[in-house]
């Protein structure tokens, strides 16, 4: 029984033994497998810097427009019996872009990636009425500034040939448009759509028996305007799908097709410029319009002397009888009860304040560009987890290994013959 039980132990201790060895070797295989396995999963690891330029053209093209009823929103030519009526199709995107950027590969495959795009987008005509006796055009530039935060996918031939993908938002946080104005009115329009009023003959040439008269008396009306607009916050879309060569290990030249799209919405216009003439002229003479003639003040040199209803528009969501506007005839420029006023404003509505912005209707714009750019990556890859570290590392354990193995396991008494 004693020795049953001394065999029973020996065996114990001798397998147990046996299967701590094994699993320590198990447990120094699995380490290495997955020691290589990390290393190879993060080949490509590391930081870059990126920079970029190029040139867009008007994607997903919509039709441009003034926010202004006086301008509208299409092209408009009509005289001498030929007319021509079209939508103006267009963004106010588009033109040259600097892009600086940098992000971080998590490994050869996959990233992040954070672009800092400055644009500078070239003036459009949004708007023209060019007729017989009306003419006003829109044109309208921008500077903006882009964030666009992307997830970035990469792959190569494990030489120097890639290609790149990226996708993400885009932020508009700043931009500066520059839209310039020119109204020449010779049959009073402005009157008509700023004070909601009926069509009103201010041109005797267009009056019967007073046209037998070339030029008798007719009241023009011009008007120059420089204005600057604040946007409301928006979110757009960025994408892009490239083609890179590496020339060395740090420096890769690429090119890539990148659309940047979004719309955004007008929050206020404020004019910088302001310039406005009234002119009578009699047998074509001019006179200086006097004041009272017209709703608003007849000449108004520069944009100091402009009330804030001319030279400041708030946009609005929705119009309503209490917003500041005469175009709808909720409110009007002429007291009832007058001489005037009895015509104009029969239902006595409250008056306008001319010491407050004016209320327009809020237009959306579209800014949307397809970019081609080409430019430089300079990467900053992990010493750790590049290819080139990688591989020493595995050369260097498989040598320790060899070295280990014929240490451990050479017998000197192998091959020896008994005596």
């Amino acid at each position: 029984m004693k020795r049953t039980l001394t065999l029973l132990t020996i065996l114990t201790l001798t397998f147990s033994s046996f299967s701590i060895e094994n699993a320590i070797m198990i447990t120094k295989k699995t380490k290495k497998k997955t020691s290589e396995t990390t290393v190879k999963n993060r080949e490509g690891r590391g930081g870059y810097l990126s920079i970029t330029g190029g040139y867009g053209i008007p994607f997903l093209t919509t039709g441009l427009r003034s926010p202004l009823k006086e301008i509208g929103d299409k092209d408009w030519y009509q005289r001498n019996g030929d007319l021509s009526v079209k939508p103006n199709f267009g963004t106010n995107g588009a033109g040259f872009a600097l892009n600086v950027g940098g992000g971080f590969m998590f490994n050869k495959y996959l990233g992040f990636d954070a672009m800092l795009t400055f644009a500078w987008h070239p003036e459009v005509l949004d708007a023209r009425i060019d007729t017989k006796d009306y003419y006003a055009t829109q044109k309208s530039s921008t500077f903006g500034m882009y964030l666009s935060p992307h997830l970035m996918f990469h792959w190569d031939n494990n030489k120097r040939f890639g290609l790149t993908a990226k996708v993400g938002p885009c932020l508009p946080f700043f931009g500066k448009p520059d839209t310039r104005a020119y109204i020449k009115d010779q049959r009073g329009r402005l009157i008509e759509t700023l004070a909601g009023l009926p069509t009103i003959p201010l041109n005797t040439n267009s009056i019967p028996i007073l046209n037998q008269i070339p030029n008798l008396a007719n009241l023009e009306i011009e008007l120059i305007g420089r204005s600057h607009t604040v946007f409301n916050p928006t979110l757009g879309i960025s994408a892009s799908l490239g083609a890179d060569v590496k020339l060395s290990k740090n420096f890769t030249l690429f090119a890539e097709i990148r659309v940047q799209a979004y719309t955004i919405t007008l929050k206020e216009t404020i004019f910088d410029e302001f310039k406005q003439t009234a002119t009578i002229r009699v047998l074509g003479a001019p006179i200086p319009a006097p004041d009272g003639l017209l709703p608003f003040p007849s000449n108004i040199r520069n944009a100091s002397e402009a009330p804030e209803f001319l030279k400041h528009i708030v946009f609005r969501k929705e119009i309503t009888e209490e917003s500041n506007t005469a175009r709808y005839g909720t409110k009007s420029f002429f007291p009832g009860g007058d001489l005037i006023g009895s015509i104009v404003n029969p239902d006595n509505a409250p008056l306008i304040d001319p010491n407050k912005p004016r209320d327009e209707v809020m237009p959306k714009i579209n800014a949307s560009t397809l970019y081609f750019n080409a430019g430089i990556r300079i990467s900053f890859p992990s010493k750790k987890y590049n290819s080139e570290s990688a591989t020493k590392t595995v050369k260097t354990k498989k040598s320790k290994k060899s070295k280990t193995s014929s240490t451990t396991f050479d017998d000197p008494d192998a091959g020896a013959e008994p005596k």
